[in-house]
């Protein structure tokens, strides 16, 4: 019996990262952890995963999907079927599941122009948040596939595989249907029950703070002027910040920037000693630290693994 190392087949366009993942049947599958600033959806093809955070605990299996909101830590757990003697072998995984990762603005751009093009009424208009909390809600909601979702999701997987020149293209209007559908179902209804029990959490002095850690994310970022622009003492805010987003101040950030490092390490000509102080750390180490804590591997290891990924990709173009 080997162990799964859970190598993707992997797919990267505008922030947005589409994993398919497959287990043969003979490999025990250690726990993973998933923890990113994107929304994140996992879409369960084959066999059942528990999930479970602080607050949430849930086995899914085939139809239906969980929606993690960003920064919310959830591990999923792989419930191995009971071994049956049977004569006939299957030939199926027995682990094999989607994950799509969007940040919160591509889906805000979504439903926007969803509503620009969509019927004149009010109560058929997807309502929008322009922030950076996610806007369904705090806990992890597990839908149950309808026909129209289950549809959109064979026809992005049947996109991912396929090789077309026009394959990203297709993979991005097909990303935007799902989306569409999720919210457009009875998953809207969930969503819009998470929101509300949250609407009045909601800290209009954090929303400042957030927008300004936008605006100057590749600057020093000091803690005395997040408390100044909240208007609370360093011990308020920090408690607040963590009320609000169950993320600290400096979590936050450090996962911020994390996300922009990886787009700038897709780029080989970019050296990681430029995109550490480019992203506002002073210290090389840190950095590093940082980046390991939150994806595994050194920016280096990442940038060589991105690398060799666009070459293999080329390859398969060429020919």
């Amino acid at each position: 019996m080997s162990i799964s190392s859970l190598e993707p087949t992997l797919y990267q366009s505008d922030r947005i990262n589409l994993s398919l993942f497959n287990a043969d049947k003979d490999d025990t599958i250690k726990p993973k952890t998933i923890q990113t600033s994107k929304v994140t959806l996992v879409v369960i093809l084959e066999g059942n995963i528990n999930f479970e955070s602080k607050e949430y605990d849930q086995n899914c299996t085939v139809g239906e999907s969980l929606i993690i909101p960003p920064h919310k830590a959830v591990r999923l757990n792989f419930l191995q079927k009971n071994q049956e003697k049977t004569k006939k072998k299957s030939t199926k995984n027995d682990f094999s599941w989607l994950e799509l990762q969007v940040p919160i603005e591509i889906i805000n751009l979504t439903l926007s122009q969803y509503n620009q093009i969509e019927t004149s009424q009010e109560d058929c208009k997807l309502k929008i948040e322009n922030n950076s909390i996610w806007q369904f809600g705090e806990k992890p909601i597990n839908v149950t596939h309808d026909t129209s979702i289950k549809k959109a999701i064979r026809r992005l997987i049947d996109l991912f595989t396929e090789e077309h020149y026009n394959k990203d293209i297709f993979i991005d209007f097909a990303i935007k249907e799902l989306i569409l559908r999720f919210v457009r179902t009875p998953a809207r209804d969930k969503i819009k029950l998470e929101k509300n029990s949250i609407e009045n959490q909601t800290n209009p002095s954090i929303e400042a703070v957030l927008e300004y850690i936008k605006e100057h994310i590749d600057e020093s970022i000091s803690i005395d002027t997040l408390t100044d622009i909240a208007s609370m003492s360093k011990a308020a805010f920090f408690r607040t910040f963590k009320e609000t987003l169950d993320i600290s101040p400096i979590d936050y950030i450090n996962r911020e920037r994390v996300e922009i490092a990886k787009n700038r390490l897709v780029d080989i000509s970019k050296s990681v000693t430029d995109i550490c102080y480019e992203l506002g750390y002073n210290h090389m180490t840190y950095f590093i630290r940082v980046f390991k804590k939150y994806e595994g591997i050194t920016p280096k290891q990442f940038q060589i693994k991105q690398n060799k990924k666009n070459n293999k990709n080329e390859s398969k173009e060429e020919k």
